[in-house]
C-alpha cells in the first residue's frame, strides 16, 4: 500500500531571486553606513594627530620660556622641509627639528597626509619682549579637502 504523494514543496527560482535581490539592497544599505563610519572614524583620527601635534609644539615654545620669540616663522612644508628663522639659537633649532619629526617621523609614514605646520610668535607689547602670543596652525588634506587646527596662548611671561 502506497501512500498519496505529497507535492514537493520548495522555492521557485523567481522568490530565490527576489530574495537575493532584497539581501543586495541591504547589503549595500549596511556598506554605505560603514564607509561613512570609516571616512568619520578618519576625520577624528587626523583632528587629534593635528592637536596633539600643535600642542607639542606650544610645549616646546613653552620649555624654551626666555626664546620665544625665536619661534617666529618657523615653519615646516607639505613636503617636511624645515624653515628655522634666522634669530633661532641652536636649542631652539633643535625644538624645531623637534617638531618636524612629529609630522614626519624618521623612517615612518607621515602623521597627517600632506601635512604642513607654521609658528607665529608676536610680544604682546609690540617692544620684542614676551610676554608673547604664540599661534601653532597644522594643516593635512583629507580626502582632498584641506583641514587645519590652529591654537593659540599667551607664552613667555
Amino acid at each position: 500500500m502506497h501512500s498519496p504523494q505529497q507535492p514537493e514543496q520548495g522555492l521557485t527560482l523567481i522568490e530565490t531571486m527576489i530574495a537575493l535581490a532584497i539581501f543586495a539592497i541591504g547589503s549595500l544599505g549596511i556598506l554605505a553606513i560603514l564607509m561613512t563610519g570609516f571616512s568619520t572614524s578618519a576625520e577624528g583620527n587626523n583632528l587629534t594627530g593635528g592637536y596633539q601635534i600643535a600642542q607639542n609644539a606650544l610645549g616646546l615654545i613653552r620649555a624654551n620660556g626666555s626664546n620665544a620669540l625665536q619661534f617666529n616663522g618657523a615653519a615646516i612644508s607639505p613636503t617636511g622641509n624645515v624653515t628655522v628663522p634666522g634669530s633661532a639659537n641652536t636649542t631652539v633649532a633643535q625644538a624645531i627639528s623637534t617638531w618636524k619629526n612629529m609630522l614626519y617621523p624618521p623612517g615612518l609614514p607621515p602623521a597627517l597626509p600632506s601635512a604642513s605646520g607654521s609658528i607665529t610668535v608676536l610680544s604682546q607689547q609690540g617692544n620684542g619682549m614676551c610676554p608673547c602670543i604664540a599661534t601653532v596652525s597644522v594643516s593635512w588634506r583629507l580626502n582632498g579637502t584641506p583641514e587645519t587646527y590652529s591654537v593659540q596662548t599667551i607664552v613667555g611671561y
